[in-house]
């Protein structure tokens, strides 16, 4: 009977032992849990601006575009109806890029 009275003991504060360490591992895992939400929404916002830079980008891109398209419609206007044009305008740019 005393053995049995001594095995409980142990068992009783093996379990206070172990319901103490689950208790701080518990809080350290909701502490980590909350650090990691914390990252995400920080990586989340990060995603969010460099999306609206590359929304940005793209719309100057696809003006660029247009500006040269318009550019390359005149000068082939203007290359049609101007002989010799084609010529000069290729000198032209030559004399552009050697200056940049």
């Amino acid at each position: 009977m005393a053995d049995q009275t001594g095995a409980q003991s142990v068992d009783y504060e093996q379990q206070k032992t172990e319901s103490r360490a689950g208790s701080e591992s518990l809080a350290e895992l909701k502490a980590e849990i909350a650090q990691q939400q914390k990252e995400i929404l920080r990586l989340r916002d990060l995603l969010i601006g460099k999306d609206i830079e590359l929304g940005a980008a793209k719309g100057r891109l696809a003006m660029y575009e247009d500006r040269a398209k318009r550019f390359a419609g005149a000068g082939q206007r203007l290359g049609s109806r101007l002989p010799g044009f084609g010529l000069l305008r290729g000198i032209l740019a030559r004399l552009l890029r050697g200056r940049r």
